[in-house]
């Protein structure tokens, strides 16, 4: 993640490759697709700033998307 006041990158706990596609939950909380070894699709998220870990929100789901 890119801190845009500082200009400091912060790496996540996710350590699993990424893709482009993610979505703010809020404003700390990016949603993300990663797939298994199967190729099955997952949303997970994870806090921003680099703590906490990765959090399994919507088995078989292909695209995240803020809550309405």
């Amino acid at each position: 993640m890119l801190d845009l006041a500082s200009m400091d990158v912060v790496g996540t706990a996710e350590t699993a490759s990424v893709d482009d596609r993610a979505a703010w939950l809020d404003g700390a909380t990016p949603a993300y697709t990663l797939r298994d070894s199967a190729g099955t699709p997952a949303v997970w998220s994870v806090p921003a700033d680099g703590t906490g870990r990765p959090r399994l929100l919507v088995p078989g789901a292909e695209s995240p998307a803020p809550p309405a």
